[in-house]
């Protein structure tokens, strides 16, 4: 896993997939999952109206990079879900 700070946003990656966390203006998070160089294809989003840290938030990226989705055997083929 690798960690990047950039333009206010943190990203997480992996070897297939990455993470996106962003400070919103009142507080809490948002974080987006992608298949890594593919900003349009989003697997999964949440959003955190909590006021935590910055350091607990990139503890649910890692949580998030890490999710297999097992029911989305349609998919396989396209290489989106790791086996």
């Amino acid at each position: 896993m690798k960690l990047i700070r950039q333009l206010g946003l943190t990203i997480l990656t992996n070897d297939q997939y990455e993470v996106r966390i962003q400070k919103k203006i009142f507080g809490g998070y948002s974080l987006k999952k992608y298949i890594i160089n593919s900003p349009f294809d989003l697997l999964e989003t949440r959003e955190v109206r909590l006021d935590i840290s910055e350091e607990e938030a990139i503890e649910l990226g890692k949580e998030l990079l890490e999710k297999v989705y097992r029911t989305a055997k349609q998919y396989k083929k396209l290489n989106y879900i790791p086996s």
